[in-house]
């Protein structure tokens, strides 16, 4: 107790001994006790009251004592005393001003004591009776609390509009706003009048405390509807006009956050450093640095913001913030792309509302690391156990393209479709009924794949999505022979207005269809619309090749052999169809167009998967650079060709040229060498011609290496194993040469007598003429 309060307490006991020896009226009296009460000094106030009722009976002041001794009691926290003064001032004067305001006090107790009945009635009762304004206003906004703790929100909302319409300058009028914004703010879709009670709260704030109650409920309302700009500018009043009140520093947070998602984040990292300076606990803290963390990784600064979701993990684990850091962490980790980190920092317990977003994160980081199972367990767990969060449906499709990557086609299709079906206003709906399509066509039901594509087709969906599925639709209505449907449908695209390469497809494959009806003109003709229509790669690839088979039933080989020329280029291409561009070569070689057929070769040569394509590439490489003079190059393509591991005929003809280049420059038994593969190569039916010039060759080689019983062996190996127009004569005529030098002259008769016999005609049996006894 203060020395003031000793002080005034000892004279209050003293004025009850010998208050009538002061001689104070009962004016003065009441005025002294009044003093005493205005400086808060309640229990020397009682004494004082209850001293003039005692010797100022019939004063007329007995309604104003009695009630401010109830109103003493009610400050020293005596509810029980001052409720049975407040009672006396009603039984004993009903009809004094103070009566209602004793009835008024009583209700309050009984409000705060969860009498809710009891307040009401008297709440009732009081404002029936007409009190004075200030009174009425305060009953009125009790009035309302009352109803509001019954649930009665409709005779809640009239009592506080009752305060604003007939009391809107009393104190209670910005409480009574308030308590109408309370009522209505958890709302999905906000009351309109919201706006307007929170302007009067603001209005009618009677007092500092009042009008940062009024702006703080206010900005905390717009920050929650996610009206940020309002939010920043009530809140950033608050903190301006008020620093000092409880609400500004409440103010903070929602502050800063506004700032945040306003984007204004030099702004909100100033507010969050402020934050962290006048923190005054751990919570506030950890709420600081956890926006500063997220301003950072909006500025790209993932790192520091990493540093500082890790800090309120840490140093704050037991705020509502170390969760949300250690969430963010996870989300830091994946938007960066490291999926074992993010799986480190998966929190074992989610908080409300985060779980799918962890089993997503989850599921992707296992899935993107290799772990097929695990990532099929947690996207099906997202399904089964979060079905309306946002991550259900694509985990419905991650599943699918899961079983699709497996080859089951039929399970993926499945888990597409009801993946639309379950979600059908998800964006990607279009997609998976595409992707369901897809894999039933691949599966072999196209039954199923047209049921997908229909679906799609009755979906308000972009003109090109359309146009995309009416293309699908056609190729398995083609595949099911229903050939008329299926042009009726690419007739469409081309009417709907469909995007350039869709057009082109469109054309592409109305040329097929034509093409399988044998109308070549008109086939011609859709392909060369195809090719117009700036197709992609793919597409106009497909269409060459289609156009020069049609062109080539029309018998033009010319314009055939010109369409395959821009496909050269195109490695992929050029190894599915070796075929055909080995024919262009040919053709090219056939009319003496020497370079377009080393274009060809070379790309024969490079692009083909199978070694024997690559050997006859290099070999037609080598004879066209031949022609073209260029030695060099020629030799370098024939190596090429021999080292293919391949053994067709033209890998034989480009030994037996190396052979020729090596007897020329007198490198025998390189020669000897290169005939011998020759033959090895040459061991086929349709390459008999070049073994009997591959062991003639070798002939050539022992003669040249001046070997001639070796020559002669060669030369008579062709004679016996071959009956060659050609070579045959010509083997028989060397070998008996080479007997006769050799002084063996009944092998020379025998040999030359066999060529006679055999080849009568040949040029070699005439010159014989002149040699023979």
């Amino acid at each position: 107790m203060t020395a003031m309060m000793r002080l005034l307490t000892c004279l209050g006991l003293s004025l009850v001994l010998i208050a009538p020896a002061f001689g104070l009226t009962a004016e003065e009296q009441l005025r002294f006790a009044d003093g005493i009460y205005l400086r808060g000094l309640y229990e020397a106030a009682v004494g004082e009251y209850l001293l003039l009722l005692r010797d100022f009976p019939g004063s007329g002041h007995e309604p104003a004592v009695l009630y401010r001794t109830g109103e003493c009691y009610r400050q020293m926290g005596n509810q029980a005393g001052a409720e049975r003064f407040y009672k006396q001032v009603e039984e004993e004067h009903p009809e004094s001003p103070q009566a209602l305001r004793a009835l008024l006090r009583r209700a309050e107790f009984a409000l705060a004591d969860g009498r809710e009945e009891l307040a009401l009635d008297e709440l009732q009762r009081l404002v029936e009776s007409r009190p004075p304004p200030d009174v009425a206003a305060a009953a009125w906004y009790y009035l309302g609390l009352s109803h509001v703790k019954k649930g009665d929100r409709a005779a809640a909302e009239k009592a506080f509009e009752e305060v604003l319409q007939s009391h809107r300058d009393s104190p209670h009028a910005s409480y009574a706003a308030l308590e109408l914004t309370a009522l209505y703010s958890g709302r999905r879709r906000p009351d309109a009048r919201m706006t307007k009670w929170f302007e009067q709260a603001v209005e009618s704030a009677a007092t500092p405390s009042a009008r940062a109650e009024a702006l703080y409920r206010w900005g905390d309302w717009a920050f929650r509807q996610g009206r940020y700009q309002l939010a920043a500018d009530l809140l950033q009043s608050l903190l301006v006009e008020l620093p000092d009140e409880p609400r500004a520093r409440e103010a903070r947070l929602a502050s800063a956050w506004s700032l945040y998602y306003l984007d204004r984040i030099d702004e909100a990292l100033a507010a969050a450093a402020g934050l962290l300076d006048s923190a005054q606990d751990a919570e506030t803290e950890a709420s600081a640095i956890y926006l500063r963390a997220n301003a950072l990784r909006k500025l790209d600064r993932d790192l520091d913001a990493l540093l500082d979701y890790e800090t309120v993990v840490r140093r704050y684990p037991g705020t509502t913030f170390a969760n949300r850091a250690a969430y963010e962490i996870m989300v830091t980790h994946f938007k960066r792309g490291d999926s074992a980190k993010t799986l480190a920092a998966a929190p074992v317990r989610p908080e409300d509302g985060q779980e799918a977003d962890v089993l997503w994160m989850r599921a992707e980081s296992e899935r993107l690391l290799g772990r097929t199972d695990a990532a099929r367990g947690r996207y099906q767990e997202l399904v089964e156990n979060y079905p309306q969060s946002d991550q259900a449906a694509p985990a419905l499709l991650r599943l699918g393209e899961l079983a699709r990557e497996a080859n089951r086609l039929a399970e993926a299709a499945d888990l597409f479709r009801r993946m639309a079906h379950d979600y059908p206003k998800h964006e990607a709906v279009a997609e998976a009924l595409q992707a369901s399509a897809v894999a039933r066509f691949r599966a072999g039901d196209a039954e199923g794949a047209l049921a997908d594509w229909d679906e799609l087709l009755e979906l308000k969906a972009e003109e090109s999505v359309l146009a995309e599925a009416r293309l699908q639709k056609a190729l398995v209505l083609m595949e099911l022979n229903r050939s008329k449907e299926a042009m009726g449908l690419l007739e469409t695209v081309l009417k709907n207005g469909a995007e350039a390469d869709q057009i082109a497809r469109a054309h592409y494959w109305r040329g097929v269809l034509r093409s399988g009806e044998k109308k070549w003109k008109a086939a011609e003709e859709a392909l060369r619309a195809s090719l117009a229509s700036a197709p992609d790669a793919q597409t106009e690839a497909l269409a060459r090749l289609r156009l020069v088979v049609v062109l080539q039933r029309q018998d033009r080989m010319d314009e055939a052999a010109d369409q395959v020329e821009p496909l050269l280029g195109d490695a992929a291409r050029v190894a599915d169809n070796p075929a055909l561009v080995e024919w262009v070569v040919r053709r090219r070689f056939e009319q003496e167009q020497d370079e377009p057929a080393l274009r060809a070769a070379l790309a024969l040569a490079r692009h083909t998967r199978e070694a024997a394509w690559r050997q006859i590439g290099w070999y037609w490489a080598g004879v066209s650079q031949t022609r073209l003079g260029d030695a060099a190059a020629a030799r370098a393509a024939y190596e090429a060709a021999v080292a293919e591991p391949a053994s067709t005929r033209e890998g034989a003809e480009a030994q037996l040229l190396l052979a020729g280049l090596e007897l020329k420059a007198g490198r025998h038994d390189q020669a000897a060498e290169r005939y011998a593969a020759a033959a090895e190569t040459a061991r086929g039916e349709d390459s008999l011609d070049l073994r009997v010039r591959a062991y003639f060759g070798l002939g050539e080689t022992a003669e040249a290496a001046k070997e001639p019983e070796r020559a002669a062996r060669h030369f008579m190996s062709v004679a016996v194993l071959f009956d060659d127009p050609e070579w045959s004569p010509h083997a028989l005529f060397r070998a008996g040469r080479l007997f006769g030098e050799a002084g063996n002259t009944a092998a020379q008769t025998q040999a030359w007598g066999e060529l006679k016999q055999r080849y009568p005609n040949s040029g070699f049996a005439r010159q014989l003429e002149g040699l023979l006894p």
